[in-house]
């Protein structure tokens, strides 16, 4: 049977988002699935979840780029409804741009969707979750980025970090209430936005920079934000779960091998 109460995820058309609608489907969240595009695909989302779990599913269009009006029509839709139990703000724009061209109209986007509307919509949910006397759970999904810089990524990376700093910020703000915020920072993701056509065939992508050897698969990802917004991770806020397959680690690994101090796998070689 499905829980009282909804649960807010925004981009839930595709990728990640999809993923993440249909585990918390799983777990018997209520939900109110965010889009922006994909009006087919979120059709048949709502119809697969209607047809396969106990729990309510409707389509709510967004454009993100307005933040005052997402939080409007998420506001509407919960005061219909009824509650929300957790958010799950995972919608959000990649963007490749050189430093040295940077178009003001395309930051501003990318800021729109990527930081100001899920900062503005955590708190209107924080808000109302406080106003009702519910102990809620909001995610944010961010990235590797938004603390390991990538080249064309300024935009990209600024927009990931402060989605990031200010989950920490409503993380502790929130706590009093029993409000956990935390985020989900994912590495490489097998995803039609990072150009990969069939997402079920991740484990079959070579990656040699990242030391599980492959990209991530939506499903692996779904699987930390639904972790974040259940009763199993009641004691933790305003931290990161970064899935990335040790992406991260690697750092020094390029220039510790081109230097020649790297320690083989299979001997030792001593670093001065």
């Amino acid at each position: 049977m499905s829980s009282p109460g909804y649960t807010v995820v925004t981009g839930a058309s595709s990728g990640i988002g999809r993923a993440i609608a249909l585990a918390l489907a799983n777990e018997g969240h209520n939900l109110i699935l965010g889009y922006g595009h994909g009006t087919d695909r979120i059709s048949r989302l709502v119809d697969d979840i209607r047809a396969s779990c106990p729990v309510d599913a409707i389509a709510l269009h967004l454009d993100l780029r307005d933040a005052r009006a997402t939080v409007a029509a998420v506001e509407s839709a919960v005061g219909e409804l009824g509650s929300i139990r957790c958010l799950v703000n995972n919608a959000g724009v990649n963007d490749r741009s050189s430093a040295d061209a940077l178009d003001v109209q395309r930051i501003e986007d990318v800021l729109a969707i990527n930081t100001v509307t899920p900062l503005a919509l955590a708190s209107a949910v924080g808000r109302r979750m406080i106003a009702d006397g519910i102990a809620g759970s909001i995610v944010n999904i961010t990235s590797v980025h938004d603390s390991i810089p990538i080249t064309g990524g300024a935009v990209y990376c600024a927009s990931k970090a402060a989605l990031a700093a200010s989950g920490k910020v409503l993380a502790l703000e929130f706590a009093r209430h029993g409000i956990r915020v935390n985020s989900v920072a994912p590495g490489e993701t097998a995803t039609a936005m990072n150009g990969v056509d069939d997402e079920s065939r991740y484990a079959d992508i070579v990656r040699p920079a990242i030391p599980l050897g492959r990209p991530a698969g939506v499903d692996e990802v779904a699987a930390a934000a639904v972790f974040l917004a259940g009763p199993a991770s009641s004691y933790l806020t305003g931290t990161t779960i970064t899935v990335d397959g040790g992406l991260v680690l690697t750092a020094a690994e390029e220039n510790a091998r081109y230097a020649g101090r790297l320690v083989p796998a299979t001997g030792r070689k001593d670093i001065a």
